[in-house]
């Protein structure tokens, strides 16, 4: 979510008055732990090409002492002066316009207790999924925050869902693409979590995302159907396709490195 926004605003200063750009494409590699909550992340990028149609974007997340903790380059299409028209909540004044409908960007998440580490031990991935979806496990933080809900879990296989809104939405008026590889990443790890025996650990390692339609406020939910597409014992690999009214808008691919429960290593 970071990278894309920041990669987003490098190409913005590049262009024209008036010319406009979308997100069509963007790969991410995990190079180190993120920090605690409290910590600050920072995204740093520059853009390394750019012609008529195309811009490419370079750029990493870095913690408060400029360590790398990953690589990013995201890929742009550019729109010339006078084709965009800017969003109408854009062109009216702040008093005037219409308020958010959905949490992310507006407050925080009330605190919950966490679950029971033990309990999270003993249980399979999958079956910590079923539990979630009874209700007997909170969703994760992010998930929370963001309005993204899990919807079905079966093994190799999940669908995620986000209700749009216009707190989602960039100056242009369309979804905001770190939004959607964020709705991305939940189904393509929850997908290979489905896999996982009891006590297995995560480290996502990679992501890429491929953007295929704008989306934009329609009152409607982003689906999101994560399967998996290699099953490891160390290394797995899930797609995901994220669709709106029916629609493709995107599809995705993550890589998330497991690591055994102690006694299976």
């Amino acid at each position: 979510f970071l990278l894309d926004m920041t990669h987003l605003y490098a190409v913005v200063s590049t262009l024209p008055a008036g010319a406009g750009c979308t997100t069509a494409e963007l790969s991410v590699t995990v190079l180190g732990e993120p920090p605690p909550s409290g910590k600050e992340l920072t995204g740093r990028s520059r853009v390394i090409y750019s012609d008529e149609r195309n811009a490419l974007a370079e750029g990493l997340a870095v913690d408060q002492g400029g360590q790398p903790l990953a690589h990013s380059t995201s890929r742009y299409f550019l729109f010339a002066p006078g084709t965009v028209t800017p969003h109408p909540d854009n062109q009216r004044p702040a008093e005037m316009r219409r308020p958010e409908t959905g949490a992310m960007l507006r407050e925080p998440v009330p605190r919950i207790a966490p679950v029971d580490p033990g309990l999270l031990e003993r249980l399979s991935g999958l079956e910590i999924l079923a539990a979630q979806l009874r209700g007997e496990v909170t969703a994760a933080p992010i998930d929370r925050y963001s309005g993204i809900r899990l919807t079905q879990a079966e093994d190799g296989r999940v669908v995620f869902s986000l209700p749009v809104h216009s707190g989602l939405l960039q100056e242009l008026g369309t979804v905001f693409g770190g939004v959607i590889a964020l709705l991305s990443k939940s189904a393509t790890g929850a997908a290979i979590q489905t896999i996982a025996p009891a006590g297995t650990g995560f480290t996502a390692l990679d992501l890429k995302v491929n953007f295929l339609r704008p989306v934009r406020d329609e009152g409607e939910e982003l689906i999101a159907t994560g399967s998996i597409v290699h099953r490891g014992r160390r290394l797995s690999i899930a797609d995901a396709v994220v669709t709106y009214r029916g629609r493709r808008v995107a599809i995705a691919t993550g890589t998330t490195a497991l690591i055994p429960p102690d006694g299976h290593r």
